[in-house]
């Protein structure tokens, strides 16, 4: 018979419309943690220093230094597509797209993975974070559509620390478990595939040249949701600790890598390969969130504040897209032209890295400031498309003008020419996208 009432009090059986209720929450809450992990390896990834001259690091560790820069990046990638098969799936099941999340730190008592999510520079304690994060699961046997929940497969909220993995095996366990026809409700129209996200370069990093891995695909049965469960399980954790490729393998690489040259280091060979950004840096106080770092230089100040509001933006555009409420295909791709990937690559990386090397506070010990990545209230969704893409006009050309300000104190103050630089081609590429997607927009 079916259960009701788990042990942190919510529905755990019932038909098929209440266990839909707790498989939504459950989908909601991994496509928070893959939302979170994403930003967490970009920060660590912006840490990571490029060149010799900045000390602490020689010719050769540098280049590995940077290869560790590009695998963060990519396992950034991946989560990033991670999540667009979430809400795929969420879509699929009737829920809404869900890209809302606490503010960093997130304490261990917010999730049952008995860790705590923070942004914080490459170190060794980052890297055993990541690696608890992406722990494989005991490996499970494949039972055939229709068979009932398999007994591994914990229940979230159970006792103990659970990984991202026995979260998702609950919700294979469940989509093997309900009927599919009463399952899959949700249209395939609020769903994104990978003609969305295709980046015809191919290029991540100019270190690393790969394809995506795992691109977005529509999910209307019972094949397709465990399909898309199996890819991210396979390529995040892995099915095993010795799966070549999967996340867990590449970071081990990664800590291997950094264990030896530790050791080197302690034999008189230095090896500091990270910036001393601050820890969950924010620029004002926010409300849910206890441990953050304030950034007080000014220059840092304005350039973390443009960095919050793009990403705000970003987070935006990305509701109207997963949501596909009443757009014309002209219009959806109008949001696309701009959210994958020209507002990713060309402002959330490059004034992320720049903010990893402008100095957070006067006084010792030195400090960078990092990107906060604050979540703020009213990233929501706007219901109708003529005013959402009004509103996105207005913030993209808030964002240029703002990107030109800050170019321009950045050219007056002490800063490296390279930050100068990268601060100039922002600004020009912020206007860009701003006069395209205003010569396009449709206005009330």
């Amino acid at each position: 018979m079916a259960r009701a009432g788990g042990a942190d009090g919510m529905v755990t059986g019932g038909g098929t419309g209440a266990r839909r209720i707790r498989l939504t929450e459950e989908l909601c809450q991994v496509a928070e943690l893959e939302h979170s992990l994403c930003l967490q390896y970009l920060y660590a990834a912006f840490s990571l220093k490029t060149r010799p001259e900045e000390g602490g690091i020689d010719e050769v560790q540098a280049e590995l230094v940077r290869e560790w820069k590009g695998q963060l990046l990519l396992l950034a990638r991946e989560e990033m597509l991670h999540l667009g098969l979430a809400l795929n799936l969420l879509a699929a099941v009737g829920g809404a797209a869900h890209l809302h999340r606490p503010n960093f730190p997130q304490p261990e008592r917010y999730y049952p993975l008995g860790t705590v999510a923070a942004l914080e520079p490459f170190s060794a304690t980052s890297l055993e974070r990541f690696l608890d994060y992406e722990r494989p699961s005991a490996p499970r046997p494949a039972p055939e559509p229709g068979a009932r929940s398999a007994p591994e497969a914990a229940e979230p909220g159970g006792r103990g620390p659970q990984t991202v993995g026995q979260l998702y095996s609950w919700i294979r366990a469940t989509v093997l478990d309900l009927e599919e026809k009463e399952l899959f409700i949700g249209s395939r129209y609020r769903q994104v595939d990978s003609a969305a996200v295709i980046d015809p370069e191919g290029v991540l990093d100019e270190d690393v040249t790969v394809g995506y891995g795992v691109e977005p695909f529509s999910i209307d049965d019972r094949a397709s949701a465990l399909r898309a469960i199996d890819l991210i399980v396979e390529q995040g954790e892995g099915a095993e600790e010795d799966r070549e490729g999967s996340h867990y393998h590449r970071l081990l690489r990664i800590r291997a890598e950094l264990d030896a040259e530790l050791a080197a280091a302690r034999t008189g060979r230095p090896f500091v390969p990270a910036r001393p950004l601050l820890r969950n840096p924010v620029v004002r106080p926010v409300p849910d969130a206890e441990g953050t770092t304030l950034i007080s230089e000014p220059l840092a100040r304005e350039a973390a504040e443009l960095f919050d509001d793009g990403y705000g933006l970003l987070v935006l555009m990305l509701l109207r897209f997963y949501s596909r409420v009443d757009e014309a295909p002209t219009e959806r791709q109008l949001i696309q032209r701009v959210a994958f990937f020209p507002l990713m690559t060309m402002f959330v990386r490059p004034l992320g890295e720049v903010l990893s090397e402008l100095p957070a506070r006067a006084g010792n010990p030195p400090a960078s400031a990092g990107p906060p990545f604050a979540f703020r209230r009213g990233l929501a969704l706007i219901p109708e498309a003529r005013v959402a893409h009004q509103v996105f006009a207005e913030r993209l050309a808030a964002l240029a003008v703002r990107s030109r300000r800050l170019a321009r104190r950045m050219r007056a103050a002490n800063v490296p020419d390279r930050l100068q630089h990268r601060t100039v081609l922002l600004a020009k590429d912020v206007a860009r996208m701003s006069r395209s997607f205003a010569g396009e927009v449709v206005r009330p």
